[in-house]
């Protein structure tokens, strides 16, 4: 199982880093540099991640680090809250697409909206914005606990 693991991170890894390649030789900008750099991030994460989890302590031993790597995998995805809050504010208001939001989302989009409407777009702006800093902050605390050598 731990082959068919490093066997499908190397295939994932090499598949994303030669599109990140490609997009930074075709159109060489800052966001094409910034995907080549993430999955470079997320390469190294998950390597170490299933090196961690396969071993003779595995997931939880006293030494587990399995929860070190878990915690920097899940970190960039705290910037997307952080995203759209800035879109908001970069557009001047909440817009919602009735028919892009699913049911999942539904009462989401119209919380947002009902916070748009009660104080004007800095509701949303400032919710997005607290919940993003707020998860960073979490995984951050949750990573200073882990065991890691």
């Amino acid at each position: 199982m731990k082959k068919l693991f490093f066997a499908t991170w190397g295939a994932l890894s090499l598949l994303l880093a030669g599109a990140a390649l490609r997009a930074v030789w075709l159109a060489p900008s800052l966001a094409n540099g910034v995907f080549l750099l993430l999955v470079g991030y997320y390469a190294v994460c998950f390597f170490q991640l299933i090196r961690a989890a396969y071993q003779p302590w595995g997931l939880l031993g006293p030494r587990r680090r399995t929860g070190y790597w878990i915690c920097l995998v899940l970190i960039p995805l705290t910037l997307l809250p952080l995203k759209a809050a800035y879109e908001i504010w970069e557009q001047g208001a909440y817009v919602t697409d009735p028919d892009a939001a699913g049911r999942r989302l539904g009462v989401l989009v119209r919380l947002l909206v009902w916070l748009q409407e009660l104080v004007g777009h800095l509701g949303p702006l400032l919710v997005l914005a607290t919940f993003g800093v707020g998860m960073a902050l979490l995984l951050l605390r949750a990573l200073r606990s882990q065991v890691v050598r």
